[in-house]
């Protein structure tokens, strides 16, 4: 699994205690817990981790999930990484950071028109 680079991660080892955490609720349950650091003026690391639902196994509880991490020039996964083939557990993970990595985009999907003539 890839790791953050050790500055990046001592900055988030210092501030992790105090940055505010969004509650991520997926079919009334909250699963995640999300943060977002700029790591430096040109990083920015969106962080996701497993809440305190006792749908969770201790061990796992408000541990790191994934991490998405921009540098500006592309996207670094920590979590998923090197792998063809990732369980549904962590193709949703990284739906939910991608979405909220990209909050300046507005996505929508239509319903195909209803055809009236055949």
């Amino acid at each position: 699994m890839a790791k953050l680079n050790e500055e990046i991660q001592k900055i988030i080892d210092n501030a992790s205690d105090v940055l505010y955490r969004e509650e991520i609720y997926i079919n009334d349950r909250h699963e995640y817990d999300y943060h977002k650091l700029q790591a430096t003026p040109d990083v920015t690391v969106h962080t996701l981790y497993f809440s305190d639902d006792d749908s969770w196994t201790e061990h796992i509880k408000k541990q790191v999930a994934m991490q998405l991490v921009d540098d500006g020039n592309g996207v670094e996964i920590i979590g998923a990484c090197n792998k063809k083939h990732i369980s549904y557990l962590e193709a949703e993970q990284l739906h939910i950071l991608l979405r909220l990595s990209s909050s300046h985009s507005v996505y929508q999907i239509t319903e195909p028109a209803v055809k009236k003539e055949f």
